[in-house]
């Protein structure tokens, strides 16, 4: 299977089989209307429909507003120096926030071009009738995508179907229940119906990503029973499987395996990768601070935006969980030659080591390495010798889901790893809550426990199991932090069940204190409101 990547061809992005190079006209000589009626245009708009993608997965922009402002993350160091409003909630998150400027841009070009396909597509001449069915369920699936993100951090704002011609100046605020019904779910059922269940180019959506899409939108607006049979059908009909163990599910050699339903693609070639994946850099410990460690690429770059809060440490049970070891690093050793409390350390040694119980400063000092503890004190207040949140929140255990030690430098940005948008074990968790939703309490915990069979420490899967008593809305939203833990869910998760407010103020010192009921939608941009000729009829989210 060919991997899709991406490259600018004039004023189209195009996409470009791994091993090929594809050799086009420069369409920017031509105007776009004849060109996407022919079927090599119509193609190449199609390609062009996902390069926005790369805006939202695997940028810092797309985390700070599905990660941060929860209860299971909060500011690093580096969060704080760059972007605290978001996770804070503080007054000055308004609509002239680059971020949340950034993602708006992002999403309505990447509708506008879906928009642009879909209407254009039943013009095109020579293509047969099941290619025009698939290039438009492709481009409805994206379209319904980048309108699900939209209507979940804005609300009710702009929706159009129609491709954007010339300058437009005029915006409508449209009901958020208008967004599913007459765009999301029939775009996504289109795609279900006329998407192959194989695809050529990997990295293209196919059925099965469709059907999990639309599960994951019925769980949000609260369809149960669809949720449940499309999730279950997603877990049955098809191959995938849950990767085993755990920690090899985020191994940067096994990017193609059985459980990834879809990915947004990036690629080791600077030419073809884009902003390529930034997510090794944020969610990292700096321990370049140890005497005994330099930067390097198995290490990372460490920009230390993103901060576990205490309350997600306590979700693990790490005798019986692998998913701990699986997704946070704990032990670092050292590249350099020095000295760590009167020891030499050379490289190889160990020269940071994390435990998440206290541990005496006696004993830290004793030690040939830093032995870093954990108190319970809340992570944002941490001062003591060797802490966890210590170095002003650069002391933590690493999130090592987004690593990428095959960087070509130690300083670069782009990363080329693949970003998982839709993974089999997010399937489990919406059959276990759409059916516990319908109090059907066995099977929601027949569903999750094989995923916590995956998810034991060998022989400990029993003690993995739950029973249907244990399932719960707080157990729902533990087993999903565990799961899905940096896979830009959470935010849409505490809003979709209603539980944002009370989880940020509960867990998170840093945003609990400011947040409010408006803040369940984020500021329209003040750029959007500024350009609008109509602003009686488009003002700002209340609150802003």
């Amino acid at each position: 299977m060919k991997k899709l990547f991406i490259y600018l061809i004039g004023l189209h992005l195009l996409f470009s089989a791994c091993e090929e190079v594809l050799v086009e006209e420069p369409v920017s000589l031509a105007t776009a209307d004849p060109y996407f009626t022919t079927p090599g245009g119509i193609e190449d708009g199609l390609k062009a429909t996902y390069t926005t993608l790369r805006g939202l997965y695997g940028q810092q922009n797309g985390w700070f507003l599905t990660v941060t402002g929860t209860d299971i993350f909060t500011n690093g160091f580096g969060g704080i120096a760059n972007n605290p409003h978001i996770n804070n909630y503080s007054p000055n998150f308004l609509g002239t926030s680059g971020t949340v400027t950034a993602i708006w841009n992002n999403l309505y070009r990447g509708v506008n071009q879906c928009n642009t396909v879909i209407n254009k597509v039943g013009n095109v001449q020579g293509i047969s009738d099941q290619r025009r069915r698939e290039i438009e369920g492709e481009a409805r699936f994206l379209r319904a995508l980048y309108y699900f993100h939209i209507v979940q951090q804005w609300g009710g704002v702009h929706f159009s179907l129609e491709e954007t011609v010339g300058v437009e100046t005029e915006a409508n605020r449209t009901p958020e229940e208008t967004f599913y019904s007459q765009g999301i779910i029939p775009d996504l059922e289109f795609a279900v119906a006329n998407l192959p269940e194989n695809v050529s180019d990997y990295g293209r959506v196919h059925k099965a990503a469709a059907q999990a899409l639309l599960a994951r939108v019925h769980l949000t607006v609260g369809n149960w029973a669809e949720a449940e049979q499309l999730s279950s059908t997603v877990i049955d009909a098809y191959s995938y499987q849950l990767v085993k163990p755990y920690i090899e599910l985020w191994d940067i050699n096994n990017e193609r395996n059985s459980e990834f339903i879809w990915t947004v693609q990036f690629s080791e070639d600077p030419l073809f990768t884009g902003p390529g994946n930034s997510g090794h850099l944020y969610f990292i410990f700096d321990y370049t601070f140890n005497p005994a460690m330099v930067r390097d690429t198995e290490n990372g770059r460490p920009f230390q935006r993103f901060l576990p809060t205490n309350y997600l440490f306590s979700l693990y049970d790490r005798d019986i969980d692998a998913r701990w070891e699986g997704s946070f690093k704990t032990t670092w050793f050292a590249n350099i030659s020095a000295e760590i409390n009167g020891h030499a350390v050379n490289p190889g040694d160990t020269s940071i080591h994390i435990v998440m119980h206290p541990v005496s400063d006696e004993e830290k000092l004793s030690k040939p390495y830093w032995l870093i503890d954990y108190k319970g004190n809340w992570i944002g207040n941490v001062n003591s010798f060797q802490e966890i949140g210590t170095n002003a929140r650069r002391n933590y255990p690493s999130l090592l889901k987004f690593l990428d030690p095959l960087r070509p430098s130690i300083n670069e940005t782009r990363g080329r790893r693949d970003f998982p948008v839709i993974r089999l074990a997010e399937m489990y968790l919406i059959a276990t809550e759409a059916a516990w939703r319908q109090n059907k309490n066995a099977e929601a915990a027949a569903y999750v426990n094989v995923l916590r069979e995956r998810a034991a420490l060998p022989g400990r899967e029993g003690d993995m199991q739950v029973g249907p008593g244990d399932i719960d809305l707080d157990f729902i939203l533990e087993e999903r932090a565990r799961e899905l833990i940096g896979e830009k869910f959470r935010w849409y998760d505490l809003k979709r069940t209603g539980t944002l407010l009370e989880r940020v103020r509960a867990h998170n010192l840093d945003g609990g204190p400011n947040i409010q009921e408006f803040h369940l939608v984020r500021p329209i941009p003040q750029t959007q409101i500024d350009r609008v000729s109509n602003p009686g009829d488009f003002p700002q989210n209340p609150g802003y």
